[in-house]
């Protein structure tokens, strides 16, 4: 997000009291643009991932070279027994090779034979290399590739807590829509009330009227404003919820009361919209599909270490420097070789890691199949939900068509006194009823529908 960007929100969002200010709507696209930007969930959400980028540094940390000095020296009573320096740079590779270079001098009366060099100087060129357990897996290059899948694993679980988080917000932000909606229809029915509060009292005074039907009248309009105050009531609650997800850089930004939702159905569709489905590249089965590749290169390890341990260790040894005349240096009569052989006799600790490394990849195994099918049938469902809900939306506005056909045409009769003030207050109660229903109807659609998006596609929200 560019700083001039980041300055007009911090100018529009935030002042003293930390309230959202200066604009009459707020809508669900710029709403989830601010929770992506700036949730504290989201940040906590990369700190996962900058930890496992951290564990993958600190796994290709085996493979640095290294370079290692000895000195020791050792004088008694004015003579020099000796004086030894030995110096060794190793580079691991990533099978079981580990190239070697070595430089060593030696002097004094009471050296060591072995330690002994001919000339002023010694080099040595060579390699260690595991030929047994080591060779083709092994504990740094299991733990380099495991490394890797976590950083990738880290990655796709990043994106389920985002969508979770935006999920969340996206419904908050709905009951915000909902609670709005619900408060508003009541303006228009108190209006209605008062003016026949206020007709009846008038053909009461001019006698047209009975007593009682002012106070059915007062009743029904001390309804409405009653209703209405509650839904206020309920507003506020649900603005202060969707509060909850909405900051700006690290400051809590509460919704003030003159801000509104603004939402349309046509850019809903849009935000919410899906070309295809592919269950392949669902962030949660990728997540599992590198745990099972973790699980995999652990079993891999654990063979590798029934084999028996072979290392063998050569080097060619030269008074020239093998930088100044590599050719040289490279004289099998003069060189050094080791041989280390070792095997367990019943490999007990060896079979019983592997059955544990197998097990583990056995249940990442079932895992990802359950997930599999189960996203499957969750999808399945929320798809049969949103379609379902569709309909009963068309049919819940078609009512409120119906009733509020029959409410004029009752208060039109009313008023030419062919009905009484019972049937119209009835009919008024059961549109806003009908009204109501179909509010509710229209959320529980377009929550089923942003759960069907969140949870089919590896997208967290279209930027």
């Amino acid at each position: 997000m560019s700083r001039f960007l980041l300055s007009l929100l911090l100018t529009v969002f935030l002042c003293t009291t930390s309230t959202v200010k200066g604009q009459e709507s707020l809508s669900l696209e710029e709403f989830l643009g601010y929770v992506k930007a700036f949730h504290p969930l989201v940040k906590q959400a990369d700190i996962k991932l900058s930890e496992s980028e951290a564990k993958l540094l600190k796994a290709r940390g085996a493979f640095d070279p290294k370079l290692a000095a000895d000195f020791n020296d050792k004088t008694f009573k004015g003579s020099n027994y000796y004086e030894r320096l030995s110096a060794t740079f190793s580079v691991p590779t990533y099978y079981g090779l580990t190239l070697k270079g070595q430089f060593s001098e030696a002097e004094g009366a009471l050296i060591n034979p072995e330690n002994i060099v001919s000339g002023d100087q010694l080099y040595g060129v060579g390699a260690s290399i595991d030929l047994g357990k080591g060779l083709l897996a092994n504990e740094r290059m299991t733990a380099l590739k495991q490394a890797k899948r976590f950083v990738d694993q880290a990655k796709e679980e990043n994106a389920l807590r985002v969508n979770e988080i935006l999920l969340e917000a996206t419904d908050a932000y709905l009951d915000w829509y909902r609670a709005y909606k619900s408060y508003e229809i009541f303006d228009e029915f108190i209006a209605n009330a008062k003016f026949r509060y206020d007709g009846v009292r008038d053909r009461f005074t001019s006698g047209d009227l009975a007593a009682i039907d002012t106070t059915e009248a007062r009743i029904a309009y001390q309804n409405r404003l009653l209703s209405q105050e509650k839904a206020s009531l309920k507003l506020r609650e649900k603005a202060l919820k969707a509060s909850n997800y909405l900051w700006i850089e690290d400051t809590p930004v509460e919704i003030n009361r003159e801000v509104i939702p603004a939402l349309s159905e046509e850019n809903f569709e849009t935000l919410f919209s899906i070309d295809f489905i592919d269950l392949e590249f669902h962030p949660k089965l990728r997540a599992l599909g590198y745990k099972t590749d973790i699980q995999r290169f652990e079993r891999r390890l654990q063979r590798s270490n029934l084999l028996p341990e072979v290392t063998l260790d050569y080097q060619w040894l030269s008074e020239t420097d093998p930088s100044q005349n590599f050719n040289l240096a490279l004289d099998p009569n003069n060189s050094t070789t080791k041989l280390k052989v070792a095997l367990p006799l019943f490999l007990r600790k060896e079979r019983s890691a592997l059955k544990l490394a197998s097990l583990k990849l056995q249940d990442a195994t079932l895992e990802q199949e359950r997930v599999y099918i189960e996203l499957k049938n969750k999808l399945a469902a929320l798809n049969t939900a949103s379609e379902s809900l569709s309909r009963q939306r068309l049919l819940a506005d078609s009512m409120v068509v119906d009733y509020t056909t029959l409410f004029k045409g009752e208060q039109q009769k009313f008023e030419a006194g062919e009905s009484s003030l019972f049937l119209v207050n009835s009919r008024e109660s059961k549109l806003i009823e009908a009204t109501l229903k179909a509010i509710d109807t229209e959320v529980e659609q377009k929550m089923a529908l942003a759960e069907f998006y969140f949870n089919s596609t590896f997208q967290s929200i279209k930027e």
